[in-house]
């Protein structure tokens, strides 16, 4: 009988042991994915496809990410860093996931990786570009507002001439920040300092005709960063007022993104820009991306649903390594994309190849490639 009751106790033990794990240890089973989106406000349509772009991802895999069962739970930033700040404290705290993503906007960015941080949940920023950006938990897919200029300064000392360089944005820090990459670039390259840089307010310009004219005689080319509505409207009044015969033109990515391309329309025809992707890009991962975006939405792809299933794709990669999330995003390594294969440097930004691309019948032509600089 004492060995009874001693077996009894020990099964006792062992099943209050093994009930006190279950009940404490994670359930890692699923991997949750928080994305805060852009769902009303000035930048729902870019909300819509970095939103389309995650989910078709997931069907594209099986709905798992690291070989675990996933699952998207979206919350809509509204457009303003105070929303933006108070669905990260509700996704972390009260959903539970194990990652933040998606972030169109600068300011909303800023404020949802400093609550993550609080929390240390991750943040992969799938667009916003501002310079500042960054911190240990946070990691990047897009690109930064200064190598976005950068790269396009680069190309132009070699291709534009090596003066006579005029700037033009809105007077916000994507623009400014944009602008000042550039200017180091086309110095990077031999290019003398550029002759003029005109800032126009931002959200507020109408009518560009009376900043365009403030472009010198001497003037060999303008490159030009606006965005969303502005880009729209730049895009007609140069074509409108004439500069397109006066002066050559290089423009940011945004320019003739498929997001705005639509209602640039004619307008667009002939614009050369530098940016990180193109849909005519020539790789087997961009083909059948494009094919898979074609077939769910019947347009090509604009950069922002490229750099969505992207972080997608990197969250994927990461999930499936053995330790926290945050270190296996930090070791993700070369990852494979329609834009091409690219990794994270030591801040977490992308290190990759731009193209110059020349809108021409409908199509952003890929008419050159440039690469990162050897570090």
């Amino acid at each position: 009988m004492r060995l009874a009751l001693l077996g009894l106790a020990t099964l006792l033990a062992v099943a209050g042991c093994g009930g006190a794990a279950t009940q404490s240890a994670p359930d890692d089973s699923t991997v949750k994915v928080g994305a805060i989106i852009s769902q009303t406000g000035v930048y729902s349509a870019l909300g819509d496809d970095m939103e389309t772009a995650m989910r078709l991802y997931l069907d594209e895999h099986g709905g798992k990410l690291g070989g675990k069962a996933a699952k998207l739970v979206v919350a809509d930033d509204a457009g303003t860093p105070e929303t933006g700040q108070q669905k990260a404290r509700q996704l972390t705290l009260q959903d539970q996931v194990d990652v933040i993503t998606g972030l169109i906007a600068s300011p909303v960015a800023v404020a949802v990786a400093k609550e993550a941080g609080t929390q240390k949940t991750p943040v992969v920023i799938a667009n916003a570009g501002a310079d500042a950006l960054g911190g240990p938990g946070v990691f990047r897919v897009s690109y930064t507002n200064y190598m976005h200029g950068y790269a396009a300064g680069r190309y132009a000392a070699e291709k534009y001439g090596k003066e006579g360089a005029v700037l033009m944005g809105a007077d916000y820090s994507a623009g400014t920040e944009t602008l000042k990459g550039f200017a180091e670039g086309y110095a990077k390259g031999g290019g003398a300092a550029p002759i003029k840089q005109i800032l126009t307010p931002f959200g507020k310009t109408q009518n560009f005709q009376p900043y365009l004219s403030q472009i010198p005689a001497e003037a060999k080319f303008l490159y030009v960063f606006y965005a969303g509505g502005e880009a729209i409207t730049f895009a007609k009044n140069f074509k409108q007022f004439g500069y397109d015969t006066k002066v050559k033109l290089l423009t940011c990515q945004n320019i003739t993104d498929e997001d705005v391309l639509q209602a640039i329309g004619a307008d667009a025809e002939g614009i050369t820009s530098v940016g990180l992707y193109s849909p005519a890009l020539d790789n087997p991962e961009n083909t059948a991306f494009v094919a898979k975006w074609k077939a769910k939405t019947g347009k090509n792809p604009s950069v922002v649903a490229l750099q969505s299933w992207d972080a997608m794709s990197l969250i994927d990669k990461a999930a499936g390594q053995p330790g926290s999330l945050t270190d296996a995003l930090g070791k993700a390594g070369d990852i494979t994309s329609p834009r091409g294969t690219f990794k994270l440097d030591d801040k977490h930004n992308p290190v990759q190849n731009w193209y110059a691309r020349e809108y021409s019948a409908g199509v952003n032509k890929v008419v050159a490639t440039i690469a990162p600089e050897a570090s």
